[in-house]
């Protein structure tokens, strides 16, 4: 792993993590030009250090949502120790950390059925699943969003949003994408879409990080050098933060349909290049 290397993958991951055109599948499209080979442990081991090392952009945006949970997340173990029950009706904090864990599930359960496709994917599988995202964002457009925010969002709903990210899980649909269409179907305000979309990535990448915990530990992992991961992780992160504005701004416009035309052209361009390397 060279460090231009690993800078061109770290900010096809900040790049791809929020906007709408799939990380995963985009990272084994670039991997796979340059010549690595996608089942290396270490470019396995590397690749989820990105995806890490875009949580920092999260964090760093959402902040205020994350400090908030923190506080309600202990102020509820308080009321439950005292006897005075969960109270989520009165806490929106306390309801969303309840919502985050609902619309987990389905995604940890896509992952645990889905684990070859997902770990070892081929190029046409990657293609077809990016003309699927086109097709998500493309009805995006016809979504308006209803006037759902995150104060009066259910945890049935929650969970409905989760499923589209049970679907994201697949490499070469949008996981921002999946959701944010998931969220407008479910009724949600655009706004409340993205936001929810994106504290998602949470519990998602943190639980990716324990489960190929064992292979970032491995022989082979280690063999990453110091210079390349700095440089890849940091190029993540600073680009995830520019991308999730980005997306922010353009959501209001309603101008994912971009992005759609986009997903179909990677997505020909997979197919094609499946079939040629």
């Amino acid at each position: 792993m060279t460090v231009i290397k690993a800078f061109i993958l770290g900010l096809i991951q900040g790049v791809s993590e929020f906007l709408p055109i799939s990380s995963s599948g985009h990272l084994s499209i670039a991997g796979r030009i340059m010549g690595m080979d996608p089942e290396a442990s270490n470019l396995l081991s590397f690749n989820i250090l990105l995806h890490v090392a875009t949580l920092a952009a999260v964090f760093i945006v959402y902040r205020n949502d994350i400090w908030e949970m923190i506080k309600a997340f202990f102020a509820m173990l308080g009321d439950l120790f005292t006897g005075k029950g969960l109270r989520l009706g009165e806490f929106t904090y306390r309801r969303l950390i309840v919502m985050l864990v609902a619309a987990t599930l389905p995604a940890v359960v896509a992952a645990l059925f889905l684990g070859d496709i997902i770990e070892s994917p081929q190029l046409w599988q990657i293609g077809i699943f990016l003309i699927v995202t086109a097709i998500l964002l493309f009805l995006s457009e016809r979504l308006a969003g209803g006037n759902i925010d995150l104060e009066n969002m259910s945890v049935k709903r929650a969970f409905c949003v989760g499923c589209f990210q049970g679907l994201g899980t697949l490499p070469g649909i949008s996981r921002s994408g999946s959701t944010i269409v998931g969220g407008l179907f479910c009724n949600l305000n655009k706004t409340t879409a993205v936001r929810f979309s994106f504290l998602m990535s949470i519990p998602a990448i943190l639980g990716a990080l324990v489960l190929d915990i064992k292979d970032m530990v491995s022989t082979q992992a280690q063999t990453l050098s110091f210079m390349p991961v700095a440089v890849g992780m940091i190029t993540a992160a600073v680009s995830g933060y520019f991308s999730i504005k980005f997306l922010l701004k353009l959501v209001e416009k309603s101008k994912l349909s971009y992005f759609s035309i986009y997903c179909t052209l990677a997505g020909i361009f997979a197919i094609i290049l499946n079939f040629t390397i």
